[in-house]
């Protein structure tokens, strides 16, 4: 039986993470940045993007990326590996971090809905290939009794 590779997860996470954080910043920091700050100023909030909010967003990127690809090498096991559980995987994590919430955000009025969907569309595309792209990175280690043969 092959174990989880830590430092696969890593590496294939942080790799999706920067897809994440590379299309997030062309469609809400360049794209839909007017959009967003007048939301903002709507609801009494200054609409510029502070530093430590830009390094929160990015922070949160690869933490899904790493989500993503952990989530990947958990379920490789039972759907086996490759781009069918890749995408199942973004899609779970898509679910979590974005369906759910923005479906809450939409429930209390809280941002303008062409805001909430462009954001979730364009959300749905990202986390399937940033998975994508990070399963590709991940090889599960061989487990020692598989590599080296027991005595007789």
């Amino acid at each position: 039986m092959a174990h989880t590779n830590r430092a696969r997860v890593i590496l294939g996470g942080l790799l999706a993470g920067l897809v994440i954080n590379i299309v997030e910043y062309i469609t809400n920091g360049v794209i839909l940045r007017e959009a967003w700050a007048q939301a903002m100023q709507a609801l009494g909030k200054s609409g510029a993007f502070t530093m430590g909010g830009i390094v929160i967003f990015n922070i949160w990127g690869f933490l899904l990326g790493i989500a993503a690809v952990w989530l990947y090498a958990a379920i490789r096991t039972r759907y086996g590996p490759g781009p069918k559980t890749a995408i199942r995987a973004g899609l779970v994590i898509w679910v979590i971090a974005v369906f759910l919430p923005n479906l809450g955000n939409y429930s209390v009025d809280l941002f303008p809905v062409r805001l909430l969907v462009i954001s979730s569309v364009v959300s749905l595309v990202e986390f399937v290939i940033a998975t994508l792209v990070g399963a590709r990175l991940y090889k599960e280690r061989e487990s020692v009794a598989a590599v080296r043969p027991m005595a007789a």
